[in-house]
């Protein structure tokens, strides 16, 4: 599991989501969520993260679930022609919004192993160009590359910015 707070400084959030919570947003997506992506909602979410990326909680001001639901129906309004991409065309009703980068409109995807011994994936839908990156291992990996160097930043993301800021107005502590 990814050492969130090597990247992200100490969590902020004190309190896990309660287990209803993640309940709920998991029997919506139909699956367990993987585990590095519940500890960064845990210790960080409800927050922006390097500037622009939103980070919703299932408690939050903008609640997880809601905000996967919203997010969900605008990703398949809009990327509707990449439905049937290789990547993606096995998983497409299953891609699970994760964050929104709000500088661009890009949005952050969790994407479901198509067996049951694959690992989820995650995937950047650019807004502009307009493509889907699908990138090998999941949430910690790739804030670990877009942090540390590697893969650097998503193409027309601004660097440079704090790494972890508390939504304004957030319910959490």
């Amino acid at each position: 599991m990814t050492d969130f707070s090597a990247l992200l400084g100490p969590a902020e959030r004190f309190r896990p989501a309660a287990p209803a919570s993640w309940q709920e947003v998991e029997a919506w997506v139909g699956a367990e969520l993987p585990s590095d992506y519940k500890a960064l909602v845990d210790g960080y979410g409800d927050a922006v993260l390097l500037g622009h990326l939103f980070l919703p909680h299932p408690q939050g001001g903008d609640p997880l679930l809601t905000f996967m639901q919203e997010e969900q129906d605008h990703f398949h309004h809009a990327y509707d022609h990449h439905r049937d991409s290789p990547a993606l065309a096995l998983v497409w009703d299953r891609l699970v919004p994760w964050a929104y980068h709000d500088w661009n409109g890009d949005v952050c995807l969790l994407v479901p192993p198509i067996d049951d011994e694959g690992a989820w994936a995650v995937a950047v839908a650019f807004r502009q160009c307009p493509r889907i990156d699908v990138l090998k291992g999941g949430v910690g990996d790739f804030l670990t590359a877009v942090l540390r160097g590697g893969r650097g930043l998503p193409a027309g993301w601004p660097g440079g910015l704090q790494r972890w800021q508390s939504a304004e107005g957030s319910p959490l502590i």
